[in-house]
């Protein structure tokens, strides 16, 4: 386990708009491998919701966000009272370090970097617990046992984890949270992809039988949604009060309250086509992937693959080089607790685009190996 001290966090998101300034360019003619979102884009109605919203932007938005926190509970079969809703999932990642504040709180990593980001606001010990880089492996009785002997308050659990795309089971769930409690540790369980997976991978439903449960949804992965930021949290009740004292009146906004609602009303056959449609250009982006001999990939659940490049390769120009000749932005994983530069993480996208992204890569290898550029 170990502590990042007095090292800044890079910022994430928004790459397209900054490249699109910086080189004059539309956003339409940028690829985001980078970011993670549904290629299939938005759900049945959700257009014409915003399209309706549109009349009612002179009002206030619903305090607390009922009406989608009644659409969650349903889907959930849970009480209203378990759900809060906010700005996107990451809202309410900082609202949860806020309103609990940990004096100790461990991140199973390499995993999303706002946990840490949150959790030093909230001027909590930070320790990053570097059990689940794919190079190494690690029981998970040996990972719960150092977890629990290092005695923190709470612990952040990606699952499927970003970026690595490992998804645990939920039985190895089950135990990790019942051993939790038994150690006085709430765990927060972010399921931000797990409607990539399956719902039957959720623990959503169960956090009044675990009272030191929290899982965190989004809303924007699955249903194209970033640019609104929506996304939800469960928890038991006695949790759910101590996180409301800290939530800021009108956390979700009109458009995205009846985004987020019609897109949950219509979402059935929506989501079974993405996940039948991701599972199959997964499938596609792997083989290509494996086929070049300067990247490794790794098993994926989710709709991103990560990957390692040899070590004699930087990554930054391979960056430079998909943009300068595609316009193609990837993720480089340096920023994540216990990865550098040479591990780079793909969005799964659709066919088209897919190929346009593994001819990018067979080009990279074919100059590298002629040597007409320099990557090393």
């Amino acid at each position: 386990m170990s502590e990042r001290k007095n090292q800044a966090l890079a910022v994430h998101g928004g790459e397209v708009f900054r490249q699109a300034r910086k080189y004059g360019i539309r956003i339409d003619e940028i690829i985001d491998f980078s970011a993670n979102i549904n290629p299939l884009g938005l759900p049945p109605g959700v257009d014409s919701a915003l399209q309706e919203a549109l009349s009612n932007l002179a009002n206030y938005p619903e305090i607390d966000g009922e009406s989608l926190r009644f659409s969650v509970a349903e889907r959930h079969n849970l009480a209203a009272e378990n759900v809060i809703v906010g700005n996107g999932s990451s809202a309410l990642i900082y609202l949860l370090t806020r309103a609990l504040q940990p004096k100790k709180s461990i991140i199973w990593s390499p995993t999303f970097t706002e946990y840490e980001r949150a959790l030093k606001q909230a001027h909590s010990e930070v320790v990053n617990f570097d059990c689940l880089n794919p190079g190494k492996k690690i029981t998970l009785e040996k990972i719960i046992a150092s977890t629990v002997k290092a005695r923190p308050d709470l612990v952040f659990i990606c699952n499927p984890n970003n970026p690595t795309g490992h998804l645990w089971s939920i039985m190895d769930l089950e135990k990790i949270i019942s051993d939790f409690k038994k150690a006085g540790i709430i765990l927060v369980l972010d399921e931000a992809f797990i409607d990539f997976v399956g719902f039957a991978a959720s623990c959503g439903s169960r956090v009044e039988e675990f009272d030191n449960l929290i899982v965190l949804r989004s809303l924007t992965k699955i249903y194209a949604l970033a640019g609104i930021r929506c996304g939800y949290l469960l928890s038991g009740r006695s949790l759910n009060w101590r996180l409301l004292s800290c939530l800021e009146p009108w956390s979700v906004n009109t458009l995205a309250l009846n985004a987020a609602v019609t897109a949950l009303a219509n979402d059935n056959e929506f989501i079974e086509k993405t996940r039948a449609f991701i599972a199959e250009e997964r499938a596609y982006l792997g083989n290509g992937l494996n086929k070049l001999e300067f990247l490794k990939s790794y098993p994926a659940a989710a709709n991103y693959i990560l990957t390692r490049m040899d070590s004699k390769i930087n990554g930054k120009k391979l960056r430079d080089y998909l943009f300068s000749r595609d316009n193609i932005l990837i993720r480089l994983c340096g920023d994540y607790a216990g990865l550098s530069d040479n591990f780079v993480r793909f969005a799964v996208k659709n066919r088209a685009e897919n190929q346009r992204l593994l001819k990018g890569l067979s080009a990279f290898q074919e100059e590298k190996i002629t040597g007409s550029r320099s990557y090393i």
